[in-house]
């Protein structure tokens, strides 16, 4: 392991002498008379700490650590300054100017063996906590790209049946995606999931459900069929206390029938053009992943022109964060709330409609931000 580097930057020699004599030992010292001459030596050999003496001709120490600070030393690097005085303006000048602490004259060993080891000690920590950081943020970026990969760039595209999404994570790698997949020629295929959990694993098993979700629904026309040979793919690669909640439907295209199942979501609603009312769509089973050999049941409706079916991650659960006199402070959005802002928002076009949803919705949380990814899948038969 490497030692630790400190400059010391005295002006007087004897001084200086007895600096190195006390952290030899311990540290590979650099040694400055200036400076100027602390400067140059901290471009070539950048320090650790920096024991930095106030008074010095030419640059004293406070000019000294102003240019030390602009760029030439790692602004984490602690400074102490080395002084005789014992006045407290100079103290708080030179804290204000970046120094972490003061070591007066004449200097006491232990006094100065514990305030450099502390020093240190603390930056260390520092530079690891920002190396593990940056670690983080690279794997996080590395998550929000395979998340953002899962969302389908476009939908498919069919005469009588249109979709449209809106999908506003809580962080850079959220826990939600959702899927339209054409399945030959007369059936198109959709999907809601939310990943238990967020950040590099729930991108990863969202990934993963994807691929065994595009690669099993070309060749299985059943939705309960579906999700029971993933949840027994899923229960054998997901820890124990990951799951996913995963609604699945296919629209035939000649007949306008819909079949479905539901594990676990939250219930989506079929709003009915005619007679403008919804029914929820909660046919199904368990969750995904959590149990295994599970079996899922199917639901079969019939679609008209103008029947939307809304799917929905969050937005009940959602609580306002209103003031406490208001009516809503503390409660849910709800599902009744939800069903009317749908019902209210019917005669808009399918592009406008859920933006209008999410405005109400932060109208009632008295926030944009919330504490889960907000996510919303429409289709309408057209």
């Amino acid at each position: 392991m490497s030692r630790s580097r400190v400059l010391v930057v005295e002006d007087h020699p004897l001084s200086r002498r007895i600096l190195e004599t006390m952290l030899t030992k311990s540290y590979d010292v650099i040694s400055a008379a200036s400076g100027h001459e602390a400067i140059e030596k901290a471009r070539n050999q950048p320090p650790d700490l920096v024991l930095l003496d106030i008074e010095m001709p030419g640059l004293n120490g406070f000019k000294t650590l102003e240019i030390l600070k602009s760029g030439i030393i790692d602004p984490a690097v602690p400074v102490i300054f080395l002084t005789a005085l014992e006045d407290s303006k100079s103290r708080e000048t030179g804290l204000v100017a970046g120094a972490v602490d003061y070591i007066t004259k004449p200097y006491d060993k232990q006094e100065l063996s514990i305030k450099v080891k502390n020093h240190l000690a603390l930056y260390e920590a520092r530079k690891e906590i920002e190396a593990r950081n940056r670690v983080m943020a690279r794997e996080m970026e590395m998550a929000s790209q395979l998340q953002r990969s899962l969302l389908p760039e476009e939908f498919p595209k069919h005469e009588h049946v249109v979709f449209s999404a809106l999908y506003k994570p809580v962080s850079p790698a959220g826990g939600d995606f959702y899927d339209v997949i054409q399945l030959g020629p007369s059936k198109i295929g959709f999907a809601e999931v939310d990943v238990s959990g967020h950040g590099v694993a729930s991108a990863m098993v969202g990934a993963m459900f994807k691929m065994a979700f595009q690669s099993f629904a070309s060749t299985t026309g059943s939705p309960a069929e579906l999700l029971k040979v993933i949840n027994d793919q899923m229960f054998g690669v997901l820890p124990d206390s990951d799951f996913l909640t995963v609604f699945y439907g296919i629209i035939d295209l000649e007949t306008l029938e819909m079949t479905y199942t539901n594990a676990g979501h939250p219930r989506p609603f079929l709003f009915r053009y005619f007679p403008k009312d919804i029914e929820e769509l909660g046919v199904g089973g368990p969750l995904v992943g959590a149990l295994l050999g599970m079996e899922y049941e199917e639901g079969v409706v019939r679609l008209q022109t103008g029947d939307r079916v809304l799917l929905t991650f969050m937005l009940s659960s959602c609580l306002s964060y209103g003031l406490e006199n208001t009516e809503d402070s503390g409660n849910f959005y709800g599902v009744d709330r939800l069903k009317k802002t749908f019902i209210n928002s019917s005669s808009l076009n399918l592009q406008e409609t859920l933006p209008v949803i999410l405005d109400n919705l932060v109208e009632f949380h008295c926030s944009e931000t919330f504490d889960d990814d907000i996510t919303m899948l429409l289709m309408e038969i057209v």
